[in-house]
């Protein structure tokens, strides 16, 4: 059978749900960190839907080989922004969820594009090669190819490229790799409103369509004790959750219907991902949550959301967030400014 578009589905998640296959291999020329980041965190929604529990594995292992980087070039923030990427998703739930990435730095460059899902034991398995990167434009924008191919003979293919890699987290890469300054155009280019090309400062040029601002406060006007910035602070003694996690208060009286993306059916599990720009460089994949939409966090981790207030507020990771605290800073509200492609701006 040959994919032509439109394969996303069949090649990046049903052989996880069909056959129960836990750990994915990937060869790729380039990639994108909102490719990695969106197929990662959608992994992670359907591993965690309570009512088709059973639907995936309960733990699953990606392992990618990026090919193109030796002469092509690699920017320094390009490199940080896989890393970075790779950690948030790796810290959403580690026994759910692990991702390594590495480079080819010897021998020739590899241009190939496979896929490759299989068991724990690869007793049995299923792969695709085409000419699709793992990106966003290869999946979702570009005609493409994609087609099965024997998985064992893929797997060999795997092992013989990866002996010539180079993990994106090992400090002797800097030797083997030469990362630039400047932006390198690739045959993979990236769209105007990818993940890795957001900067607040060319946002902030362009017409926004409308913008919201949204209180950090509760209706009372104080900052909950166990909820919007101290949900962290919830549950009983000694339960273990990141002080950090946060969500920005987004109540009924405060919505307004349309600007941030709702769920397309009533009863879908999540609620679409929308990225968003601080005013001080961060990129954050975020999302409304809870019941009736009543909070906004950040999807990989609200703890990432949680994190970047403390920091704004010149407060040290984890501390109790208190009125005072929102008042020294000058500020109690967040102005969000809305962009095409579910696309914000966010001022604090």
């Amino acid at each position: 059978m040959i994919w032509t578009n439109d394969f996303e589905e069949d090649i990046l998640y049903l052989p996880a749900k069909r056959y129960q296959f836990n750990k994915l291999y990937i060869v790729t020329g380039f990639t994108d960190c909102e490719m990695i980041a969106q197929h990662l965190i959608r992994l992670h929604d359907r591993q965690n839907n309570k009512e088709n529990k059973r639907a995936y594995p309960s733990h699953i292992e990606i392992n990618m080989i990026l090919g193109m980087y030796k002469r092509n070039g690699i920017t320094l923030k390009k490199h940080e922004k896989i890393k970075e990427t790779l950690r948030q998703i790796n810290r959403i739930a580690p026994q759910r969820i692990q991702t390594n990435c590495y480079y080819i730095y010897r021998n020739q460059e590899v241009h190939s594009k496979l896929y490759i899902w299989t068991n724990d034991k690869h007793s049995n398995g299923i792969a695709f090669m085409g000419s699709a990167n793992y990106s966003i434009n290869a999946f979702r924008v570009r005609r493409e190819i994609l087609t099965k191919c024997d998985w064992q003979e893929a797997m060999a293919y795997y092992d013989s490229v990866f002996e010539d890699t180079i993990s994106c987290f090992n400090e002797e890469v800097f030797d083997k790799l030469k990362f630039k300054e400047n932006i390198v155009v690739q045959n993979d280019d990236l769209s105007l409103f990818n993940y890795e090309n957001l900067t607040y400062e060319q946002l902030k040029q362009r017409k926004p369509i409308d913008q919201l601002t949204i209180s950090w406060l509760t209706s009372k006007g104080d900052v909950g004790k166990s909820s919007g910035p101290n949900w962290g602070y919830r549950g009983k003694k000694g339960y273990n959750r990141n002080p950090n996690e946060a969500y920005i208060p987004y109540n009924k009286a405060r919505q307004k219907p349309g600007f941030f993306p709702d769920r397309k059916q009533p009863d879908d599990l999540n609620c679409p991902l929308f990225k968003v720009v601080t005013d001080d460089g961060e990129v954050f994949f975020m999302r409304m949550a809870q019941e009736n939409n009543k909070a906004i966090h950040t999807a990989t981790s609200n703890s990432l959301l949680g994190g970047w207030l403390r920091r704004k507020l010149g407060l040290k990771p984890g501390s109790f967030v208190t009125l005072e605290d929102f008042q020294r800073y000058g500020r109690t509200d967040v102005t969000f400014i809305k962009y095409a492609d579910d696309v914000f701006i966010m001022e604090f």
